[in-house]
């Protein structure tokens, strides 16, 4: 009898444990707050409803997957920006196609996640940004206040995923906190400035099998970030995996621990780049960038304090131990190979570099820069 009672309090055990996970998840549809999937309806108060209303009351778990904000099949007008303040443990699932309307007066960012902890954003759904509307024969000067896409600002531990973007009318995907991931997405928008895919910063944060394509910058690390690793990346069509641009300017730089592998790189206006005013100051250092293959990249590998442009060199920036290993593939035959160009008051230090096999370039400028494993690069 001892024998077949311990299986069955097993059993007993794995149902009752089985029943109450199914009893904790909690389903808070739109459209029972107010959504119509008619492509017409704005869903911006939809959502806030629903949130308010049905998911706050109801998050009993940290296990974020246990209540949905869910955007059921269909197509949803999204017309208004929302905020989801201090949220935590739970997740919008976009299952339907959300479409922002042509509207001058529209700004901000559509979705916003503030002061949040462990967020999960996923799909399948889409959001069609229609950004070309707002970007009338590539003007960016005739809404320069458009609406952005996806936000998580001062966010920890949340994720987003599966989840489609096309044509944001300005970024895509702006993340600022720690221990945050996106990865199993794609980004397909139009390339011309201020189009970004990923803008990260912050500590320790994760980006993976992701593709971005015809984007301005693919995935790309602002500061302060201490601790970023980007893998499996794949970039159409863009301004390259880039750390920065430093704005005119700029102090206290602080960006560290950075880890870029296996990407690839086609027709892009760059292959890596870390960019910067010749006014900024600040670190940074211990930079990797290995498993590269590029296509027709136009700036390969590209280090610059006078990105945009400028001759008095008042900058303190230092760039330190940044390692370029494993790139191949071509250039463009007007532009260098390798192209170092740092301040004079701060030389770019141990720059080290293995295996390029760059094909279709010119011929590699240093300025301001020592390191090794190239021709003509002084040691330090």
């Amino acid at each position: 009898m001892l024998s077949l009672s311990i299986p069955l309090v097993t059993t007993l055990l794995l149902g009752s444990t089985q029943v109450q996970k199914a009893l904790a998840f909690i389903e808070c549809s739109v459209l029972n707050y107010g959504a119509v999937a008619d492509n017409k309806t704005d869903l911006g108060p939809a959502l806030t409803k629903a949130w308010q209303e049905c998911v706050i009351p109801q998050v009993t778990t940290t296990v974020a997957s246990d209540v949905l904000l869910y955007v059921p099949a269909g197509n949803y007008l999204l017309e208004s920006t929302v905020t989801f303040d201090d949220a935590a443990n739970w997740n919008l699932h976009i299952a339907g196609d959300i479409f922002l309307p042509f509207n001058p007066s529209l700004t901000g960012t559509m979705l916003t996640f503030e002061n949040c902890e462990n967020i999960l954003l996923n799909g399948p759904g889409a959001i069609y940004g229609n950004g070309y509307r707002y970007r009338p024969g590539g003007d960016l000067t005739l809404y320069p206040s458009r609406p952005r896409l996806i936000r998580f600002q001062n966010c920890n531990d949340c994720e987003i995923t599966a989840v489609t973007l096309y044509d944001a009318p300005m970024f895509h995907v702006t993340v600022i906190g720690n221990s945050n991931e996106a990865h199993d997405m794609s980004i397909i928008a139009s390339h011309i400035g201020e189009t970004d895919g990923f803008d990260m910063s912050g500590n320790n944060n994760y980006v993976h099998d992701v593709t971005v394509e015809v984007c301005y910058e693919c995935v790309t690390v602002k500061t302060p970030t201490n601790g970023f690793v980007a893998e499996r990346i794949t970039c159409r069509y863009t301004g390259g995996c880039n750390i920065g641009s430093f704005g005119s300017g700029t102090t206290g730089v602080d960006v560290q621990n950075v880890y870029y592998s296996d990407v690839t790189i086609s027709n892009s206006d760059a292959g890596v780049m870390i960019k910067s005013y010749p006014n900024c100051a600040g670190t940074v250092k211990n930079i990797t960038y290995t498993g590269f293959t590029l296509s027709a990249a136009a700036y390969p590998i590209y280090i610059s304090a006078f990105w945009e442009g400028g001759t008095t060199d008042t900058g303190t920036l230092q760039i330190s131990d940044v390692t370029f290993e494993n790139f191949q593939g071509t250039g463009t035959p007007t532009r260098p190979a390798v192209l170092l160009d740092c301040n004079k008051a701060t030389p770019c230090k141990d720059i080290t570099f293995s295996d390029i096999v760059l094909s279709d370039t010119k011929a590699n400028s240093f300025a301001n820069a020592c390191g090794s494993g190239l021709s003509g690069l002084s040691g330090c």
